[in-house]
């Protein structure tokens, strides 16, 4: 499978979390590219606007590109699926959206958890201070990890845009994708479920002992987890 990558950031982390994976995923040849909503605008737009704006951003033709989603990204690249030349997607540590129907942001635990975070004008924390005080929930995500380092933790947060608290409520009517080749790699313990929902769902599923944060922290590995992806999925695809 001889495919472009794109790499789709959750719209709370932006596309600094993908930044050194993609440069491994470049020096394995991979042409590989990471649409940013986010970067030309401080207002998000709605999520069920982002991906039109997705599409907007993404470089064309694309050579049946592998759609990689990253935490809140899992229903984006799927819903992506049925819009661009796609050969497959791969869904990291995030949400597995049903195969047809609507898919929200967050799953609805986490909604729940958000909706009591203290809001200011509406607007929700930035997504880094959503877990603050509790320390084994930073540690899944790797907040500590991030922070060892202030200048980059710095450069991450000032990226990071407030929400407005109704944003999470909204969701995309995703197209039947079930037909397109599909992958799950988990980071952390956080997503146990949804490891075991690709499991049930008969897709092949790599996991790596690390947080949320893996792609950021952990590039190499995480390059190298997708590349193994991909030849997997160019087998099924084959079979």
């Amino acid at each position: 499978m001889s495919s472009d990558i794109v790499l789709v950031p959750g719209p709370f982390v932006r596309a600094s979390s993908w930044g050194a994976t993609a440069d491994y995923l470049r020096e394995a040849g991979y042409k590989t590219q990471i649409p940013d909503v986010l970067a030309d605008q401080t207002v998000p737009p709605a999520w069920s606007d982002w991906t039109s704006r997705l599409l907007e951003l993404i470089s064309s033709p694309l050579r049946g590109a592998v759609l990689v989603g990253h935490s809140s990204a899992g229903p984006l690249v799927a819903d992506l699926a049925s819009k661009i030349s796609c050969q497959a997607i791969i869904i990291v540590d995030g949400h597995i959206p049903p195969i047809q129907g609507l898919a929200e942001p967050v799953r609805p635990a986490l909604r729940e958890f958000v909706q009591r975070l203290p809001a200011s004008a509406g607007l929700l924390p930035i997504w880094s201070e959503w877990f603050r005080g509790d320390p084994q929930r930073e540690a899944l995500i790797g907040l500590g990890r991030l922070a060892d380092d202030p200048l980059v933790f710095a450069s991450f947060e000032s990226g990071l845009r407030r929400f407005p608290v109704e944003w999470i409520e909204d969701a995309i009517p995703v197209a039947n994708w079930d037909g397109v080749p599909a992958g799950f790699i988990q980071t952390s313990e956080i997503y146990d479920y949804a490891a075991e929902e690709a499991q049930r769902r008969g897709w092949p599923v790599i996991k790596l002992h690390g947080t949320h944060m893996h792609p950021m922290l952990e590039p190499a590995e995480t390059a190298d987890a997708i590349v193994a992806m991909i030849r997997q999925l160019s087998r099924v695809a084959l079979a």
